[in-house]
């Protein structure tokens, strides 16, 4: 297939910048995982020590020219991050939700052996009570003592106590309470508790203050009002939450973009700008704002970057080069080379934005008088062997040429472009000069 070809080029330029944008991601979810953990206690300086060494593994792929693999290790970086958090958070609201269990149950202990000693009859210091009553820890374990020291001091025969002793070994504070009846837990106040837990992360004090004082009053509510304000604050967090996980989640990712733009030094509207202060709708307008001009940038310098390279490497294949070129390039859509050693052949170039190029052999031909036609299938023949150079010399830069579509020689008629002659010229072999562009 040596005529008329649509080939896509990838430059080493366009990946770095590829790859430095992932890398950006990884280090925006990093620093808010690292936020977030520490704020909440989840994570510990081995945690972040760990994370940050696969962050240096990753940035030594792009050291070791691993592209490919950098691109695909970096998003399941950043994917991990964001889910790991999540998972540590729900951990740390699942570890609050058993401490409030063991709360319950220590308080519910502590009303049953204040019980238990007023109806002994035995007096009861006064603070002991005050500590019962609150369900105090420190009190549970001095009223627990008090009992067995009653309990010892009891009207039993010596003979009686150490039958007892022998057969019932005294227990402890712990296997007591073990013993105890399970505190009487509703599941509707635990799923909203749980729920406040993980919105504690986000919402502000006063909100969080005005939502457990609903919920305690709640859990001593008489029936009725009871259901009701359980009603409302299910209704109520469970909206909040989800509204806070969509937003996060679009925060997430408009800091990801950001970072990306910084890599790539480019400055928008958004950077520096108070995002905490955004509703959802407000982030995903300046996510696409700043992920459209990330875009743009990157097609312009990718487009620059193709070009260069194709002329770098047509010009090492003999074909004249002039400086430029790669604006003429641009501005008409199109550009002509001569090679050197055959003046009167070439290849035409065109496109290039969006990562195709059109390239073919042409012959050029000044005052209706070109090469001869039947020279034309060699000339295509020869620019075949041209394409394999380009492509091998593009990969020793680190780029690439794949062609995705090729007509076979012959095909099409070779493509002529008229130029024109310098004076006193007067064969097509020796204009140096054509009408679309200078070539010196």
């Amino acid at each position: 297939m040596s005529g008329p070809k649509v080939v896509r080029i990838v430059t080493r330029e366009e990946v770095l910048e590829i790859c430095r944008g992932h890398m950006a991601r990884v280090d925006a979810a990093l620093a808010e995982w690292t936020r977030v953990g520490l704020r909440n206690g989840s994570i510990d300086d081995e945690a972040v020590q760990t994370a940050g060494r696969r962050r240096d593994a990753l940035a030594a792929l792009i050291a070791a020219d691993r592209f490919m693999d950098l691109q695909k290790q970096a998003a399941t970086e950043e994917s991990f991050l964001r889910e790991d958090i999540q998972t540590r958070l729900a951990a740390a609201s699942a570890a609050q939700a058993r401490a409030r269990l063991k709360g319950r149950r220590e308080r519910d202990a502590a009303s049953t052996l204040l019980r238990t000693l007023r109806a002994s009859g035995r007096p009861i210091d006064p603070d002991l009570a005050a500590g019962l009553e609150r369900g105090d820890a420190d009190a549970l374990s001095r009223g627990f003592l008090a009992m067995a020291q009653g309990e010892a001091a009891s009207t039993v025969t010596s003979d009686a106590a150490a039958a007892l002793r022998g057969t019932e070994p005294r227990r402890t504070l712990a296997e007591w309470l073990a013993t105890q009846p399970p505190p009487t837990a509703n599941p509707a106040v635990e799923r909203i508790a749980t729920r406040m837990d993980e919105l504690g992360v986000w919402a502000d004090d006063a909100t969080m203050s005005a939502w457990r004082a609903r919920l305690a009053e709640a859990e001593t509510a008489p029936t009725a009002r009871r259901a009701l304000l359980l009603d409302g604050l299910e209704i109520e967090t469970g909206r909040a939450l989800t509204a806070r996980r969509s937003r996060q989640s679009a925060l997430d990712e408009l800091h990801a973009t950001l970072a990306e733009l910084r890599v790539a030094s480019v400055a928008t509207t958004t950077e520096g700008a108070d995002l905490t202060m955004l509703d959802e709708a407000a982030i995903i307008a300046r996510t696409a704002e700043a992920r459209s001009a990330l875009e743009a940038h990157r097609a312009s310098r990718a487009a620059e970057a193709r070009r260069a390279a194709v002329l770098q490497g047509l010009a090492g294949l003999g074909y004249e080069v002039a400086e430029g070129m790669s604006t003429t390039w641009v501005s008409e859509g199109r550009l002509a080379l001569r090679s050197a050693t055959r003046p009167d052949y070439g290849v035409e170039v065109s496109g290039g934005e969006s990562g195709r190029m059109q390239m073919r052999a042409v012959a050029f031909e000044a005052g209706g008088v070109g090469p001869d036609p039947s020279r034309d299938r060699d000339a295509e023949t020869i620019w075949c062997g041209d394409v394999t150079g380009l492509e091998e010399r593009l990969a020793k830069i680190g780029g690439g040429l794949v062609i995705e579509r090729a007509l076979p020689v012959g095909a099409t008629p070779l493509k002529r472009i008229a130029i024109d002659t310098q004076q006193g010229a007067a064969s097509a072999a020796s204009v140096p000069l054509m009408k679309q562009r200078t070539l010196r």
